[in-house]
């Protein structure tokens, strides 16, 4: 049976899923945009859940598409989006609030009075 090595590059604005051979070669790839929200100026945030669900979805997609078994995958590779920060529940497993995307400037201010 051969073996996969999935690649997961959860990124700014979508996610992909890239699945490559034994060789190094790509044999399918899968992406999902997810929706970036702006409530105020400056800020950038995502739903956490739905960067979840997306990652889900593209790990699938690509699998299905590819008729590919979980069972073939020898290993996961994954990048993210830098300092993007969710906030968990420990008692619930889900997020306490939107995530804040690394080019949100909404700590801006913290950030000043830490430097001073």
């Amino acid at each position: 049976m051969e073996k996969y090595i999935l690649s997961i590059d959860q990124g700014t604005t979508s996610s992909r899923a890239i699945l490559f051979d034994q060789d190094g070669k790509i044999k399918g790839v899968a992406q999902r945009e997810f929706k970036q929200y702006f409530p105020k100026s400056g800020w950038v945030e995502h739903d956490a859940n739905e960067i979840w669900t997306s990652v889900l979805a593209v790990m699938a997609e690509v699998l299905n598409e590819e008729n590919i078994g979980a069972d073939q995958i020898a290993g996961i590779g994954i990048t993210n989006q830098r300092e993007t920060t969710v906030v968990w529940d420990k008692k619930t497993s889900r997020p306490v609030y939107h995530a804040i995307v690394w080019q949100s400037r909404q700590t801006q201010g913290i950030c000043q009075e830490l430097k001073e």
